[in-house]
């Protein structure tokens, strides 16, 4: 009875909510919002002045000042890996509370929530077990479009509670920050070089550098363009009394961190980290506001969702920790070795980030009634002037031809043809990395990652010259790259330049005092020299580091030179 009920109030809904204002994801909330209490929709808030400063608009900011200082107390790949595991991956969590705990919102796309789940682990599975790359290629390319139709989500929103629904105005939002975004993306050397580096080595063929740099001039001139429009239009607004000091606000903090923490900031792996953690950030603080409100409404939710979300604070502490604990599952794979429990494992944060986004692609449209109602957008003066952009136009006409109980499976179809591509294509013509590795070298020229994987590629068919020019490349552009000075040693000592390979190795140390494989080939050089002492320092120094291998040998010396004394 209560799903017939459910299933009633859906059609009922349905038929009235008949425009829509995006199909953005909203952005999410963050723990401590124990005091979010819905405002009425004309103060032009999601929750109140300061929180939606600190969750929502302002999070870009408050996300750099808290963790940016952090970065200080861990080398940058430990680090990113800490933040992206605790704070990306678990922010999958809210996500899934979104989906199952709403009863209405559960049996409105029950078979989507029942069936990918498997769908999806299986697909993951596959990869996992034959070390491909297909799912973390698309999760890392869905993620460009996840991130963006939550800022777009936000934007939609605030302007939504002004009353600001204009087609055009929607538009311009979306073209620019679309086209914005991807222009930084593209002028960042280090996200152009990894992201093309998972593209190569899904198997997807290399690109010519002709063709890059039309389509790198292609997204920057969109980018100019809807630039002008868009400043052009906004002050014509203005000039109406219509400005939207809300939606202008996030989208000048959405744009100023991406490029200081893309471009500007030296250590991308570090700004990749932070950056991630202002869009966790907003999505825990609107996943709290919304259920917040849908439990205030006493809308169709589970008990579960029902006790937590409820205005304490203890609530509130309990929120963030199950977000942290279902982050630490993805940062304990990398306390596994491998066998069965990683490729479980594995498996299953590849499905959970999959199923995130595709979750996220529906249950936040903010054209749906019990989307924006939790939200206090205001129905009723809203729904006529919904704007319906031409993407939705055609999924208009996708389910005049689809019956209603399939839009589901061509939307999962998607995916899994995605998956098929690129999984044909890397186990059957996989790309040669010394051919991928040139091509990422010229196209990412500004990235050390993509001088040194080359010279790795190099130095493996014995062409050391030319590897040597590559670890030097990589040096000048991150003087501090200690993988790079330990690989400019080795190089060195292969062609008997001894005394520079030492400097080598030196500076790796000075600049990673922990680096276990720098402490360890530095020793083997002064033991070769006759250094007994230092190199046996040395020694003992690569087996408190992090490299098994580095270790092991490193104890075997030791016990040679105790020995020998």
């Amino acid at each position: 009875m209560a799903s017939r009920g459910i299933k009633k109030r859906r059609r009922n809904q349905a038929s009235s909510a008949r425009g829509n204002v995006a199909t953005a994801t909203p952005a999410p909330v963050s723990p401590g919002v124990q005091v979010a209490r819905a405002r009425p929709a004309a103060s032009g808030w999601i929750i109140s002045p300061f929180w939606d400063s600190v969750l929502f608009i302002g999070a870009p900011a408050v996300s750099i000042a808290i963790l940016f200082p952090l970065s200080l107390f861990w080398e940058s790949g430990e680090y990113a890996v800490f933040l992206l595991a605790f704070l990306t991956f678990g922010h999958h969590f809210p996500g899934f509370v979104r989906a199952y705990g709403d009863r209405e919102l559960f049996w409105r796309y029950k078979w989507r929530f029942l069936l990918a789940p498997p769908l999806f682990f299986a697909a993951a599975y596959w990869f996992e077990d034959r070390g491909l790359h297909g799912i973390l290629m698309l999760g890392f390319t869905w993620d460009i479009w996840h991130v963006l139709m939550q800022h777009y989500g936000f934007m939609r929103i605030y302007d939504a509670k002004q009353q600001e629904i204009g087609t055009l105005t929607a538009r311009l939002d979306w073209l620019f920050s679309i086209s914005g975004y991807l222009a930084l993306i593209i002028a960042s050397p280090h996200y152009r070089n990894n992201l093309l580096y998972l593209a190569y080595q899904s198997g997807i063929p290399v690109l010519p550098m002709g063709l890059f740099t039309f389509l790198q001039n292609l997204i920057y001139l969109v980018a100019l363009v809807s630039a002008v429009a868009y400043v052009g239009y906004t002050v014509y607004l203005w000039r109406q009394g219509r400005h939207n000091i809300r939606k202008l606000a996030a989208l000048a903090f959405f744009m100023s961190a991406t490029y200081y923490l893309y471009i500007y900031n030296h250590d991308f792996v570090v700004g990749f980290a932070v950056w991630s953690g202002f869009h966790c950030l907003q999505y825990y603080g609107i996943v709290w506001a919304f259920n917040r409100s849908r439990v205030e409404r006493g809308g169709e939710v589970t008990r579960f969702v029902r006790f937590l979300f409820r205005p304490k604070v203890g609530l509130a502490i309990l929120y963030s920790s199950l977000i942290f604990a279902y982050g630490g599952l993805d940062y304990l794979k990398n306390f596994l070795d491998g066998g069965t429990v990683r490729t479980l494992l594995g498996s299953f944060i590849g499905a959970s980030t999959i199923l995130h986004y595709y979750f996220d692609g529906f249950i936040w449209k903010v054209r749906e009634k019990d989307t924006r109602e939790p939200l206090n957008i205001d129905i009723t003066a809203g729904e006529p002037g919904l704007v319906k952009s031409s993407a939705q136009t055609l999924r208009t006409w996708a389910r005049r031809l689809l019956p209603s109980y399939k839009k589901g499976l061509y939307q999962a179809g998607y995916v899994m043809a995605f998956l098929v591509l690129v999984g044909s294509l890397e186990t059957r013509r996989p790309n040669d990395d010394l051919t991928m590795h040139r091509a990422l070298a010229t196209v990412a020229a500004g990235a050390e990652e993509a001088h040194l994987r080359l010279g790795e590629s190099l130095s493996v068919r014995g062409q050391t010259t030319e590897a040597l020019g590559a670890y030097r490349q990589a040096v000048e552009l991150n003087p501090e790259y200690a993988k790079a000075h330990v690989m400019l040693g080795v190089t060195l000592a292969s062609l008997g330049r001894i005394d520079e390979a030492v400097e080598a190795y030196r500076q790796a140390l000075e600049f990673q005092p922990g680096n276990a494989v720098g402490h360890f080939n530095l020793a083997a050089v002064l033991e070769g020299q006759g250094h007994a002492e230092e190199a046996l320092h040395h020694y003992q120094q690569a087996t408190q580091g992090a490299d098994s291998r580095a270790e092991q040998l490193a104890r075997e010396a030791i016990l040679r030179l105790q020995t020998q004394r």
